[in-house]
């Protein structure tokens, strides 16, 4: 086996063109591993923890996310999108035939953290609003 590929952080304006998708089984994975990578930015910088070791399959994006919200870096209506994204993810990425009634209620319960937004037309539109502005927000942390 070759030499693993880098893993890959986008820009905000990479991430808004990332979440124009049709499918939204891409969509639910896609934006979670978005909201994971800035994570692991905010782990490297923070904690000084290398990258590879993060890449590393036996951590756990559990295992991020705790460092970071008992660290207290991840608080409040940030915290709580990167929960309900992570939630939404699973959902799609085990079960064959998700709930979709609880993915909309996750899907609800997200926050927009101040982004512009008019009424969206629908679920998704609301989940990509909402995966944006966290990423944005987790942005201001590094």
């Amino acid at each position: 086996m070759g030499k693993k590929a880098p893993m890959w952080t986008p820009s905000k304006k990479e991430l808004e063109k990332i979440l124009e998708v049709d499918n939204v089984h891409e969509l639910f994975l896609v934006g979670q591993v978005c909201i994971e990578r800035i994570l692991e930015k905010i782990l490297e910088k923070k904690f000084h923890i290398p990258l590879e070791a993060l890449d590393d399959p036996m951590i756990m994006w559990t295992q991020k996310y705790l460092i970071l919200e008992k660290s207290g870096l991840l608080k409040g209506n940030v915290k709580k999108n990167v929960r309900l994204i992570n939630s939404i993810r699973n959902r799609y990425a085990h079960r064959l035939k998700p709930d979709e009634r609880a993915i909309e209620n996750n899907i609800r319960e997200l926050d927009y953290l101040g982004a512009l937004h008019t009424n969206p037309t629908t679920k998704f539109e609301k989940y990509r609003i909402c995966v944006i502005s966290t990423f944005a927000a987790l942005e201001t942390m590094l």
